[in-house]
Protein backbone atom coordinates (compact mmCIF):
# COMPACT_ATOMS: atom_id res chain seq x y z
CA UNK A 1 0.00 0.00 0.00
CA UNK A 2 1.39 3.60 -1.22
CA UNK A 3 0.50 6.35 1.29
CA UNK A 4 0.29 9.33 -0.87
CA UNK A 5 2.21 12.32 1.07
CA UNK A 6 2.10 16.01 0.15
CA UNK A 7 5.58 17.17 1.60
CA UNK A 8 5.93 20.64 1.64
CA UNK A 9 8.88 23.50 1.46
CA UNK A 10 8.05 26.44 3.91
CA UNK A 11 10.25 29.59 5.24
CA UNK A 12 11.76 28.15 8.47
CA UNK A 13 9.35 30.49 10.99
CA UNK A 14 6.42 29.68 8.79
CA UNK A 15 6.24 25.61 9.85
CA UNK A 16 4.74 27.08 13.38
CA UNK A 17 1.30 28.29 10.98
CA UNK A 18 1.83 24.83 8.93
CA UNK A 19 -1.53 22.80 9.06
CA UNK A 20 1.17 19.50 8.58
CA UNK A 21 0.76 16.22 10.52
CA UNK A 22 4.75 16.46 11.00
CA UNK A 23 6.69 19.72 11.34
CA UNK A 24 10.57 18.46 10.41
CA UNK A 25 13.28 20.09 13.18
CA UNK A 26 16.73 20.32 11.81
CA UNK A 27 18.54 18.85 14.87
CA UNK A 28 22.12 16.70 15.84
CA UNK A 29 22.61 14.12 18.03
CA UNK A 30 24.11 15.49 21.16
CA UNK A 31 20.75 17.33 22.47
CA UNK A 32 21.59 20.67 21.47
CA UNK A 33 19.24 23.43 20.16
CA UNK A 34 21.38 26.28 20.37
CA UNK A 35 21.08 27.85 16.65
CA UNK A 36 18.83 28.26 13.52
CA UNK A 37 15.28 26.67 13.49
CA UNK A 38 15.83 24.30 16.25
CA UNK A 39 16.40 26.98 18.52
CA UNK A 40 12.65 28.25 17.90
CA UNK A 41 11.22 24.68 18.15
CA UNK A 42 13.25 24.68 21.52
CA UNK A 43 11.94 27.99 22.98
CA UNK A 44 7.73 27.19 21.44
CA UNK A 45 8.41 23.49 22.30
CA UNK A 46 10.21 24.00 25.97
CA UNK A 47 8.71 20.54 26.98
CA UNK A 48 9.67 18.59 23.54
CA UNK A 49 13.10 20.12 23.90
CA UNK A 50 13.76 18.61 27.52
CA UNK A 51 12.24 14.92 26.61
CA UNK A 52 14.76 15.65 22.78
CA UNK A 53 17.92 16.24 25.47
CA UNK A 54 16.74 12.91 27.37
CA UNK A 55 16.99 10.99 24.05
CA UNK A 56 19.98 12.33 22.83
CA UNK A 57 22.06 11.36 26.56
CA UNK A 58 20.23 8.39 26.22
CA UNK A 59 21.42 7.15 22.80
CA UNK A 60 17.64 6.56 21.60
CA UNK A 61 18.12 9.61 18.99
CA UNK A 62 21.30 9.23 17.27
CA UNK A 63 23.20 8.70 13.29
CA UNK A 64 25.64 5.31 13.58
CA UNK A 65 28.11 6.55 10.76
CA UNK A 66 32.01 6.37 9.98
CA UNK A 67 33.03 9.64 9.56
CA UNK A 68 36.10 12.02 9.82
CA UNK A 69 36.63 15.29 10.42
CA UNK A 70 39.30 17.54 8.79
CA UNK A 71 39.87 19.91 11.40
CA UNK A 72 42.43 21.82 9.40
CA UNK A 73 40.40 25.38 9.54
CA UNK A 74 38.96 25.34 13.02
CA UNK A 75 36.13 27.84 12.07
CA UNK A 76 35.05 25.66 9.01
CA UNK A 77 35.74 21.87 9.83
CA UNK A 78 34.79 19.64 7.07
CA UNK A 79 33.17 16.38 7.45
CA UNK A 80 33.35 13.48 5.29
CA UNK A 81 30.69 10.54 6.03
CA UNK A 82 31.92 7.60 4.63
CA UNK A 83 28.79 5.00 5.14
CA UNK A 84 25.59 5.40 7.53
CA UNK A 85 25.07 1.88 9.00
CA UNK A 86 21.52 3.62 10.84
CA UNK A 87 19.57 6.83 11.89
CA UNK A 88 17.23 7.12 14.54
CA UNK A 89 14.85 10.49 14.72
CA UNK A 90 13.41 11.64 18.26
CA UNK A 91 9.08 11.54 17.77
CA UNK A 92 7.07 14.08 19.86
CA UNK A 93 3.58 14.12 19.28
CA UNK A 94 1.82 17.84 20.14
CA UNK A 95 -1.35 18.09 21.11
CA UNK A 96 -2.89 21.87 21.71
CA UNK A 97 -6.16 23.30 20.90
CA UNK A 98 -7.70 20.27 19.71
CA UNK A 99 -4.86 19.92 17.50
CA UNK A 100 -1.88 17.45 17.41
CA UNK A 101 0.68 16.93 15.09
CA UNK A 102 4.16 15.03 15.30
CA UNK A 103 7.51 17.04 16.09
CA UNK A 104 10.28 15.50 14.09
CA UNK A 105 13.25 16.08 15.32
CA UNK A 106 15.50 15.03 12.54
CA UNK A 107 19.48 14.85 12.68
CA UNK A 108 21.01 16.00 10.26
CA UNK A 109 24.30 16.70 11.90
CA UNK A 110 26.74 14.44 14.06
CA UNK A 111 27.33 17.59 15.95
CA UNK A 112 26.43 20.70 16.61
CA UNK A 113 29.44 22.31 15.59
CA UNK A 114 29.76 20.39 12.39
CA UNK A 115 28.15 20.88 9.25
CA UNK A 116 25.44 18.52 7.61
CA UNK A 117 25.95 15.68 5.25
CA UNK A 118 23.74 14.92 2.35
CA UNK A 119 24.38 11.03 3.26
CA UNK A 120 23.03 11.77 6.92
CA UNK A 121 19.68 13.63 5.51
CA UNK A 122 19.29 10.78 2.76
CA UNK A 123 19.46 7.71 5.84
CA UNK A 124 16.86 10.09 7.24
CA UNK A 125 14.59 10.80 4.62
CA UNK A 126 14.71 7.17 3.91
CA UNK A 127 14.12 6.34 7.48
CA UNK A 128 10.92 8.35 7.29
CA UNK A 129 9.69 6.97 3.98
CA UNK A 130 10.00 3.67 5.78
CA UNK A 131 8.16 4.58 9.08
CA UNK A 132 5.34 6.67 7.85
CA UNK A 133 2.70 3.94 8.46
CA UNK A 134 4.01 4.13 12.08
CA UNK A 135 4.27 7.30 12.34
CA UNK A 136 0.50 7.50 11.39
CA UNK A 137 -0.32 5.07 13.51
CA UNK A 138 1.73 6.89 16.59
CA UNK A 139 -0.43 9.83 15.70
CA UNK A 140 -3.92 8.26 15.08
CA UNK A 141 -4.45 9.28 11.98
CA UNK A 142 -3.37 9.17 8.28
CA UNK A 143 -0.58 11.24 7.95
CA UNK A 144 -0.93 13.41 4.42
CA UNK A 145 1.32 16.37 5.05
CA UNK A 146 5.03 17.30 5.94
CA UNK A 147 6.37 20.12 6.43
CA UNK A 148 10.21 20.75 5.92
CA UNK A 149 11.97 23.64 6.47
CA UNK A 150 14.78 24.08 4.54
CA UNK A 151 16.86 21.05 6.58
CA UNK A 152 20.66 20.77 6.63
CA UNK A 153 21.40 24.50 5.00
CA UNK A 154 22.06 27.56 7.33
CA UNK A 155 24.11 25.96 9.98
CA UNK A 156 24.39 22.84 8.51
CA UNK A 157 25.98 23.95 5.36
CA UNK A 158 24.24 22.45 2.09
CA UNK A 159 22.64 23.69 -0.32
CA UNK A 160 18.90 23.81 -0.02
CA UNK A 161 18.35 22.93 -3.94
CA UNK A 162 20.64 19.76 -3.47
CA UNK A 163 18.48 18.93 -0.46
CA UNK A 164 15.24 19.17 -2.20
CA UNK A 165 15.95 16.86 -4.75
CA UNK A 166 17.00 14.33 -2.02
CA UNK A 167 14.06 15.13 -0.72
CA UNK A 168 12.02 14.68 -3.83
CA UNK A 169 14.33 11.46 -5.30
CA UNK A 170 13.14 9.40 -1.96
CA UNK A 171 9.59 10.20 -2.05
CA UNK A 172 9.22 10.34 -5.77
CA UNK A 173 5.94 7.80 -5.71
CA UNK A 174 4.80 9.06 -2.32
CA UNK A 175 4.03 12.37 -3.69
CA UNK A 176 0.00 13.47 -4.47
CA UNK A 177 1.41 16.32 -6.64
CA UNK A 178 4.58 14.39 -7.84
CA UNK A 179 6.48 17.61 -6.37
CA UNK A 180 7.13 19.52 -3.23
CA UNK A 181 4.89 22.28 -2.88
CA UNK A 182 5.48 25.76 -1.10
CA UNK A 183 2.98 27.56 1.12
Amino acid sequence: MILMVKIVEIKDKEIFDSDADVLVNSTNIKGMMGAGIAKEFKRRFPEMFKDYKKACKKKETYILAKFEVDWKDKNNPIIKVHKIYDWKPHIWIHNKDNRSFIILNFPTKIYWDLPSDYKIIEAGLKWLRRNLKTLSDILGRKIKKIAFPQIGSGYGKLEWDKTKRLIENVFHNFFDNRSISKL
